[in-house]
């Protein structure tokens, strides 16, 4: 895109020859534009062929082994203006623009800001001998608007920069969102595995002495979570594994029963929408790791629905504890995702139990519910 504007070089050769100027001058004017164009072409094609895209900025350490070669293309675009100037006079103000171009967008010789400064004093400076110096009315406003070519790559360069700094910013934002997730992934899911690990490996501690056969069984299980915990972290850090609501159902009601609490569940996986359920199995996950590490329950609650998960138990409450990275992350998923989470403790509903129906909370302890409306 750089070169297609050396199109507009064909105008002062144009004028050259179709004016009343002395040959030499025509001879000396036309080698001046062409070799200003030829070499500015030159130093475009190597400049952007040698870019490097993982360093967009052109002031970048990456490019200080061009500044050499820049260097020397700069004096050759000096030498064919020198001559262009001395053949045509005023008609060399059309390379101007082209020298600003080059030092803002093609040549790593000076960072942007210094550069664009740059550019902002040679134009004052050419205006000022325009305005001094020009010999006729039409010399005045063609070099002029060639002064304002310059102003306009200015505030291009400068819309560049803020596009270039903006898309940095998006792409770092990107980076530590996408490491938020997976910390948070493999945090739900370590949280979850461990705790159910521990809780079987004390019952078999406990059963050791007088049922080594059931104790056994709960060591074999403790094997298989361990490999399936693992298998989790793996997959869930490659980013390929999303959970499964009637596996993580299944889970925390037998990592409930492991810790003798009693459990009854309202709704079943399939009745919520299968759009919904990996989240609802991200809740039901937390509120299990939770209840299990923190509440000294001994009855728990769960209701599935479309569009809503709801956790009650009849622990010890929160006591005004603010919520952990756990529920923090959670609480961003919901959000994310177009739902509310709620936490309430006391919780506002009794807990259900299977052989009672409804009873509360066991010596009046506050509890504690997690409800997902999405």
């Amino acid at each position: 895109m750089a070169v297609v504007w050396v199109g507009f070089l064909a105008l002062p050769l144009i004028l050259l020859h179709t004016g009343h100027v002395e040959p030499w001058r025509r001879v000396a004017g036309s080698a001046g534009i062409i070799g200003f164009t030829l070499t500015y072409t030159w130093a475009t094609f190597l400049m952007v062929d040698t870019r490097s895209a993982d360093q967009p900025d052109l002031a970048s350490p990456g490019w200080s082994a061009l500044r050499g070669p820049a260097l020397s293309r700069l004096v050759l675009l000096m030498v064919f203006t020198g001559l262009t100037t001395a053949a045509t006079g005023w008609l060399a103000a059309y390379l101007f623009p082209f020298f600003c171009a080059f030092l803002l967008y093609i040549s790593p010789l000076v960072p942007v800001l210094p550069g664009i400064c740059l550019v902002m004093v040679a134009i004052g400076v050419l205006d000022a001998a325009i305005l001094t110096w020009a010999p006729s009315p039409y010399a005045r406003w063609m070099a002029l608007g060639c002064c304002a070519g310059g102003v306009i790559i200015i505030l291009s360069r400068l819309s560049m920069e803020s596009s270039r700094r903006q898309a940095q910013a998006d792409r770092h934002l990107a980076a530590a969102t996408e490491r938020e997730e997976i910390s948070r992934d493999v945090h739900d899911i370590l949280g979850h595995s461990l705790t159910l690990l521990t809780l079987k490996a004390e019952v078999a501690h406990r059963l050791l002495a007088h049922d080594p056969q059931a104790a056994e069984r709960e060591l074999a299980q403790v094997i298989e979570l361990s490999r399936a915990a693992l298998a989790d972290v793996r997959t869930t850090v490659s980013r390929l594994r999303t959970p499964d609501l009637a596996s993580q159902l299944a889970s925390s009601r037998s990592a409930f029963a492991a810790a003798d609490l009693t459990v009854a569940v309202s709704g079943s996986a399939s009745s919520v929408p299968l759009p919904q359920r990996e989240l609802v199995a991200w809740t039901l996950r937390e509120a299990t790791t939770n209840i299990l590490r923190h509440a000294r329950a001994t009855r728990v609650s769960i209701q599935l629905a479309p569009g809503l998960v709801r956790v009650t138990d009849d622990g010890q409450g929160l006591g005004g504890a603010p919520m952990g990275n756990g529920l923090l992350g959670l609480h961003r998923r919901v959000e994310a995702a177009g739902g509310r989470l709620v936490l309430t403790s006391p919780a506002p509903a009794s807990v259900a139990t299977p052989d009672r129906g409804t009873a509360v909370a066991a010596g009046g302890r506050p509890g504690t519910c997690l409800e997902v409306r999405l």
